[in-house]
């Protein structure tokens, strides 16, 4: 099995100290933090550096994590996120990342599944067009008190989308907590449509209560929360999916804390799941 660590592990790292922690911590890649990935870009950074980094380090770019907001009806909305698009596609092709993460919110709340479904999938067939052009893909993740959260919303979303290079990231706490996926039908999924899986413990609220903070139910390192994750990971394995496994949390007090600590906990939590 192949390892990243999700540099949602350690927020408050840089770029190139999160290649540091992953070599050092027993990672074979590194899922990008889109924020350290700006940071870095806007100070004047090159991605020929980055990768000279990354190469010495033997750490893979599994993915940059995220593109937000790809649900935008507005045009300068989305103008902005195709620009943010073709900066990152043309440095993912130069750091050798394959994989950007895309992401719906909460920004269509009001319309029906259909239109959400309808103006998402214009905006990331433009948006995979791009894509095309640096020969990247884009795995979408259906944060899980939005509207396309579900498995089968997302296949729909999919065939909208019509491209091929477009799938998903699956995790397993969104897709818990939405109550959105049976492991029988995790099991069935295409593997060639699983980009990225990200292993994620936590809580969920009772059936029909409302949301939360997201901190209060993410902020548990693997195996510390409600998620039967034997179960999902052995249901995703069971695809023949062979690509990356990154954790990841949202707990401030854990960013607080030393992230060698966190990132060898995260680890072994995910090597302990695999068969």
């Amino acid at each position: 099995m192949k390892f990243a660590l999700h540099g949602m592990c350690s927020l408050y790292n840089n770029i190139v100290s999160d290649i540091r922690l992953a070599e050092e911590t027993g990672y074979q890649g590194l899922e990008i933090h889109t924020e350290k990935l700006w940071r870095y870009i806007n100070s004047g950074l090159t991605s020929k550096a980055l990768k000279t980094k990354l190469d010495n380090a033997g750490i893979k770019p599994s993915a940059i994590d995220i593109i937000g907001s790809v649900e935008a009806s507005d045009k300068k909305t989305q103008q902005a996120v195709f620009k943010q698009v073709e900066t990152l596609c043309q440095f993912a092709q130069e750091i050798g990342a394959p994989t950007i993460q895309l992401n719906s919110f909460e920004g269509l709340n009001g319309l029906s599944l259909e239109d959400n479904i309808k103006i998402t999938a214009q905006n990331i067939a433009h948006i995979s067009d791009i894509g095309q052009e640096h020969n990247i893909r884009f795995q979408f993740e259906g944060a899980a008190w939005t509207p396309i959260a579900k498995l089968d919303d997302y296949f729909r979303l999919h065939d909208a989308v019509g491209r091929d290079n477009f799938g998903f990231v699956l995790d397993t706490w969104h897709l818990w907590a939405c109550r959105g996926a049976t492991l029988d039908q995790v099991a069935n999924i295409d593997k060639d449509l699983i980009y990225n899986v990200h292993i994620s413990d936590g809580l969920r609220p009772a059936k029909n209560q409302p949301w939360v903070d997201e901190k209060e139910l993410r902020g548990y390192l693997i195996g510390e929360g409600e998620v039967p994750l034997q179960e999902w990971v052995d249901a995703i394995q069971s695809t023949g999916y062979d690509g990356f496994f990154s954790g990841e949390f949202l707990n401030d007090q854990l960013w607080e804390g030393d992230h060698y600590e966190t990132a060898e906990k995260m680890l072994r939590g995910m090597q302990k799941l695999m068969k």
